[in-house]
C-alpha cells in the first residue's frame, strides 16, 4: 500500500506541477478568488485534507531516503488543510500580491513541484525507490 501512496503522490506533484506552469494565470486567479470567498473552498480543502491524511496513515516513512519526501508532503498536505480550515484569515497575507506576483511564485512552485514529482515518479518507476 506504500508503493500505491507514493506513486499516485508523485504522480500527483508532477501533473499539478506541470499545471501550475503551464496555467499559471489561472491558478493566480483561482488564489485570488479564494482570498475574496474562502468558504468556497472548504470542499477542496476537505479533499487535501483527506489524501493528506491517507498519506500520513498509510505512509508514515521516516527514514532518510526518498520515501521520506512522501511522508513530509501528507504532512504539509494536512498543516496547510487545517491553517486553511481553522484560521482562513491567514490568507489575507497575500491579499496586496499582484497578479503578476502571484502567478510568477505559481510558476516557480509549478517548476519545483514538476522536477521533485519527476524524480519520484521516476525512482518509483525504475525500481530504485529504496
Amino acid at each position: 500500500m506504500q508503493e500505491v501512496v507514493a506513486t499516485v503522490i508523485a504522480w500527483l506533484l508532477l501533473l499539478l506541477g506541470l499545471s501550475y506552469v503551464a496555467q499559471a494565470g489561472h491558478w493566480a486567479e483561482l488564489a485570488r478568488d479564494a482570498l475574496r470567498y474562502p468558504h468556497h473552498y472548504f470542499p477542496m480543502v476537505l479533499m487535501i485534507l483527506v489524501l493528506g491524511l491517507t498519506v500520513v496513515t498509510l505512509h508514515n516513512i521516516w527514514v532518510a531516503d526518498w520515501p521520506l519526501v512522501i511522508t513530509v508532503v501528507g504532512w504539509i498536505m494536512v498543516l496547510k488543510s487545517m491553517v486553511y480550515l481553522l484560521l482562513p484569515q491567514v490568507m489575507t497575507v497575500f491579499a496586496s500580491w499582484s497578479e503578476a506576483s502571484f502567478a510568477l511564485w505559481i510558476r516557480i512552485g509549478g517548476l519545483l513541484l514538476t522536477t521533485l514529482g519527476a524524480v519520484l515518479v521516476y525512482r518509483i518507476t525504475d525500481g530504485t525507490w529504496i
